[in-house]
């Protein structure tokens, strides 16, 4: 029987040395940033990537102007090798009794008002480890599940290929809805009722995100639909932002139905927004099955993982 490793050539040319070298090159973004005071050293950090293209047999540099940069092979070999490198820094830890830690990818709202309230429990099933919080777009969290860069993500269902849904990921039974929401301070005297009305829209000022993502060009058709040009009084980096100028009174916007939570009715009107009635999203826990095997977490793991993220 031939094992797995006896089909990969002979390993001249191939060791960790050289592999931290090339990933220190890929960090820095050129030879002699990384050694700036040692013209032997960068000597060596060149010959050896010359050595990995040649175990490799294709170039992971490309010269672009005067700078040397990573190939799409380069690239590819960087995210690899330092995957390879964080399960090595995390064997050397559980060895020594050390706390390992997990990634977890998500929108920043999805952060702030799902997973954080949630920390205190998904800590608690991956016996205490520590977490690193990541916020991302939807299609990066997806490239970084697959990259082996995330440990989880949380993202859309619809984000992710049906083979992926079946295979690494859990739905959060949660369909999310959205809301307009403006503070009765803005509102004036004007009845709740006033904020389902479009030819109202034209005279109020909104909030909107600026990032072009799915659900902000969603919203900014149907407002376009609802009152001709539309055009946000401020654009935001994420809804954290939105909700805050809601609260202040300072504009109206859209929020997830998540995102509501906490807001007094007294203070803030939240109105159905009818345009996108049928537009709710349903998230799922998303992971690389590969990765779980590298880090030992069991399939029972994500499934208490995703009920500690229901809660």
């Amino acid at each position: 029987m031939v094992s797995k490793k006896d089909t990969l050539p002979p390993l001249n040319g191939l060791s960790l040395d050289r592999l931290r070298n090339f990933l220190a090159f890929a960090e820095a973004g050129s030879i002699a940033k990384v050694a700036p005071d040692s013209l032997t050293r960068q000597a060596l950090i060149s010959r050896q990537i010359g050595e990995l293209e040649q175990y490799f047999a294709t170039e992971l540099t490309v010269r672009r102007g005067k700078k040397l940069a990573l190939s799409e092979a380069g690239e590819r070999l960087r995210v690899i090798a330092s995957a390879q490198f964080d399960d090595l820094s995390e064997f050397q830890k559980m060895q020594k009794g050390q706390r390992r830690t997990f990634s977890i990818g998500a929108g920043a709202s999805i952060l702030e008002w799902l997973v954080v309230p949630c920390v205190a429990g998904i800590r608690n099933v991956l016996s205490d480890a520590a977490l690193r919080l990541s916020s991302q777009r939807s299609s990066e969290l997806v490239e970084s599940i697959r990259d082996g860069q995330l440990d989880f993500a949380i993202v859309r269902e619809d984000a992710i290929s049906e083979e992926l849904r079946l295979k690494s990921s859990l739905s959060l039974r949660m369909r999310v809805a959205f809301s307009l929401c403006a503070s009765r301070k803005l509102l004036g005297s004007k009845p709740k009722s006033t904020l389902a009305d479009p030819a109202v829209w034209r005279s109020l000022p909104f909030a909107a995100n600026s990032g072009g993502g799915q659900l902000d060009a969603t919203f900014r058709a149907a407002m376009t639909t609802a009152v001709g040009d539309f055009h946000p009084v401020v654009e935001c980096d994420s809804m954290l932002q939105v909700r805050e100028l809601i609260v202040q009174g300072v504009c109206v916007g859209l929020l997830p139905s998540f995102g509501t939570h906490g807001l007094s009715e007294q203070d803030v009107v939240i109105c159905e927004f009818a345009p996108m009635k049928d537009y709710g999203r349903s998230l799922v826990l998303h992971w690389n099955n590969r990765q779980m095997r590298r880090r030992g977490i069991e399939e029972s793991v994500i499934k208490r993982i995703a009920k500690a993220l229901q809660r």
